[in-house]
């Protein structure tokens, strides 16, 4: 199969490919979040279904005290009228408040892991162009004799890469170990938010508390960024185009 490219094109240096995947990582958290809301928003839409209201009294406009609610039964007759939200609606300081129909747990949990799988594509995605051009450049000066090629490059830079993210992990060890968790776990949230979904899935006790044994497993949530890296610079040095490999079949 021929392939064209820009003989030593993404000439790049090891600091420059560290912080290109620092940078591409923290966009990627930026559009983790806008994935998430975006499919939430779009899934809670097609779900709204008004199923009862609430009736809020404020003497001040800004501290709301519930006083009437009223769930449908669906047997309401046409022209139905709640005579006891009339009564309150004709009074000042009284309004009234849908309740909307909510997601189920289970609705909930799903909308996450597609979020979460997409966010991880795109992370990936992102992490992985920049360590190809920098492996097909470094192949391109060792086929022409100026150069030697470093096949842990891109594994050495995914690694380095991740150090400030893993710095939230040793700062969690840290706080758990002092007992002043919270605000340590929310942090790790943050800065690890490419990862939502299977934090969440891992720290079940809110930001409270966590056990050793999630402690251990949110390890995990630092292992993407350099297997991101190091497959992108190994597919980088082969020279091999995924997309030419999904869509063309090898000629024989």
């Amino acid at each position: 199969m021929s392939y064209n490219r820009k003989i030593g094109k993404t000439n790049m240096s090891f600091s420059k490919l560290t912080k290109q995947c620092i940078i591409r990582t923290v966009l990627s958290l930026f559009l983790t979040l806008i994935l998430y809301l975006s499919i939430t928003f779009v899934v809670t839409s097609i779900n709204y279904e008004a199923i009862g209201y609430d009736v809020l009294y404020s003497p001040d406009g800004e501290n709301f005290e519930t006083v009437y609610t009223y769930m449908y039964t669906g047997e309401e007759p046409e022209n139905w009228v709640d005579e006891k939200l009339q009564e309150y609606m004709n009074k000042e300081g009284y309004y009234k408040q849908t309740i909307p129909n909510q997601l189920s747990k289970s609705a909930m949990n799903a909308v996450s892991w597609a979020s979460q799988i997409l966010a991880l594509g795109v992370w990936g995605a992102l992490i992985y162009i920049v360590n190809w051009n920098a492996g097909n450049a470094d192949a391109d000066k060792n086929e022409l004799g100026n150069a030697s090629i470093d096949k842990l490059r891109g594994l050495k830079a995914g690694l380095l890469a991740v150090t400030p993210f893993a710095a939230s992990y040793l700062i969690l060890v840290v706080a758990k170990l002092t007992g002043a968790i919270s605000w340590a776990v929310s942090l790790f949230k943050i800065l690890n938010f490419n990862c939502f979904a299977f934090t969440n899935m891992i720290i079940t006790n809110g930001v409270g508390s966590i056990s050793i044994s999630e402690l251990i497993c949110l390890v995990a949530v630092l292992l993407p960024l350099p297997i991101f890296a190091a497959f992108g610079y190994a597919m980088g040095v082969r020279h091999t185009v995924l997309k030419d490999k999904i869509v063309y079949k090898n000629e024989k």
